[in-house]
């Protein structure tokens, strides 16, 4: 506070130099306690912005789940307009009908025959061949099949000693044959079902009843009987020339640990590891020497820019989460925003073949351009520094937005990744954690099995079932993917 005496009129010269001094040590002191209440208020302020953009959060925006969207997210989701079709089939479209199965092939046959005499008095000749078959499914009551083995003693006459018979080495040692041992693989990873859901449709389907811990048991020798069709995929994967990877959440008990992915066209192939580090991901990655598509994640840094591939998507998201802002920031968002969107149209008109290639690289040149331009723009804005710092950032990383210019059968999304992990999301929340080391080890492997199964169009449960047949009787697994020939079937 100044002097109550710097009030009071100076009386000699001297007084009022050193009264003026005086003053000015009074305003440096303002000027100071006015800085720092400017600094706290900028912070204040800040602190404000961010808590609103956490508020605004949404999946929209974010990485954040759809699921985590809340009531008033979720109806402000932009809808698709309501179609002005009826529903059901469209006229002109081609019919679908179930084709009738051979004669050969039936388990029996019902016949029906008009009456021998007509109304009128005359006798009816009966066709030689049925003008209309109609075919009823079914299934049939099922019941378990039991094999007894009994093994037999005997004594020698001469010396006494006891024999045993022994089982021949195509006996399973435990209670489960392998086609149930296939089953109950299949229903955890094709359907999800916890293992105490398994316990229940087993008894409710088969009349069979088994603990937990026989039904976890079936699992570990499902795990070791598709060792080698998961390594393979493994391999094949590592050595493809564009892969999709990602990660996501797993828990063992109240442990959180991460599932891995990495993914092509033809299979998938899944990993648990402890972490979420540079050390896992690199043990993903083993010598793949690809393309490889993922999202910002700095555990990819292992991969050279010029063999990485954003994901525009999150881009965009990022994007929209950038153009809500205030001031200069929110009008580099829109901008941004306005061009990812402008990449992701010529890439689709060239997939359809509506643009030519010469039209679609030189549209693609120019809006990088246009697209390096604004991101310097906003790397050089002084009051947003979220925004500003975001737009450094992808400053030294635009080289990796555009890694798909140079193969064209890299793609702009990282869908098949995030895709390939929903079914194990799923599966998370029904059955939630696993308890042990073999549940680490059985989920990303029968996640793998079933994923690669669908994707080149074969049974999963055939395979399974071949697998746990080869491994449990004849005591050596040699069914392995047909990658290079793929068949169609139901998986």
């Amino acid at each position: 506070m100044p002097d109550p005496h710097l009030l009071n009129p100076p009386q000699t010269l001297d007084e009022a130099r050193t009264q003026i001094e005086q003053l000015w040590g009074v305003v440096g002191q303002l000027e100071s306690i006015v800085s720092e209440l400017k600094a706290q208020n900028e912070e204040l302020v800040e602190q404000v912005r961010e808590l609103n953009e956490r508020m605004g959060k949404s999946s929209r925006n974010s990485s954040r789940p759809p699921s985590s969207d809340s009531t008033s997210q979720r109806a402000n989701r932009k809808k698709k307009p309501k179609s002005t079709k009826r529903k059901g089939a469209q006229p002109g479209h081609e019919k679908h009908e179930r084709p009738l199965v051979p004669e050969s092939d039936v388990d029996q046959i019902q016949r029906y025959f008009p009456s021998a005499a007509c109304g009128c008095g005359g006798s009816i000749f009966v066709d030689p061949e049925p003008r209309c078959r109609h075919q009823v499914f079914d299934i049939p009551v099922v019941r378990f099949s039991v094999i007894e083995h009994q093994l037999f003693g005997g004594q020698c006459n001469g010396c006494g000693k006891h024999h045993c018979a022994q089982t021949p080495d195509s006996v399973p040692s435990g209670q489960m044959g392998p086609n149930l041992v296939a089953l109950i693989a299949h229903l955890s990873g094709r359907y999800h079902l916890s293992i105490r859901n398994i316990q229940d449709y087993l008894v409710q389907h088969w009349q069979l009843h088994f603990s937990l811990g026989a039904i976890s048991q079936a699992q570990a020798k499902a795990t070791s009987a598709l060792g080698d069709p998961y390594r393979q995929i493994g391999d094949f994967v590592r050595q493809q020339p564009v892969a999709h990877a990602d990660e996501t959440r797993h828990f063992r008990g109240n442990e959180c640990r991460w599932l891995w992915s990495l993914v092509c066209v033809q299979a998938c192939y899944f990993l648990t590891q402890a972490s979420r580090g540079k050390e896992a991901a690199d043990r993903l990655l083993g010598e793949f020497t690809g393309y490889l598509v993922t999202d910002d994640y700095v555990g990819y840094n292992r991969v050279p820019e010029s063999r990485r591939q954003l994901c525009w998507p999150h881009l965009i998201r990022k994007f929209i989460d950038i153009a809500g802002r205030v001031s200069n920031g929110g009008k580099i968002g829109r901008r941004l925003l306005l061009l990812a969107h402008a990449v992701i149209r010529p890439r689709h008109r060239w997939q359809d073949q509506l643009i030519d290639e010469a039209v679609y690289y030189r549209r693609m040149q120019r809006l990088r351009r246009s697209f390096h331009q604004t991101l310097e723009r906003g790397a050089r804005l002084r009051i947003d520094g979220r925004t500003k710092r975001q737009c450094q950032h992808l400053l030294k990383r635009e080289s990796m937005c555009w890694t798909f210019l140079k193969d064209h059968r890299i793609p702009l999304d990282n869908n098949s990744a995030e895709r390939a992990l929903r079914p194990y999301v799923i599966w998370r929340k029904l059955s939630f954690a696993t308890q042990s080391y073999q549940g680490d080890q059985f989920r990303p492997l029968i996640l793998s099995i079933v994923g690669t199964a669908q994707r080149i169009g074969i049974s999963s449960y055939q395979f399974i079932r071949i697998a746990c047949h080869q491994s449990m009787i004849e005591g050596e697994v040699k069914v392995r993917f047909p990658f290079d020939t793929p068949r169609l079937a139901t998986s």
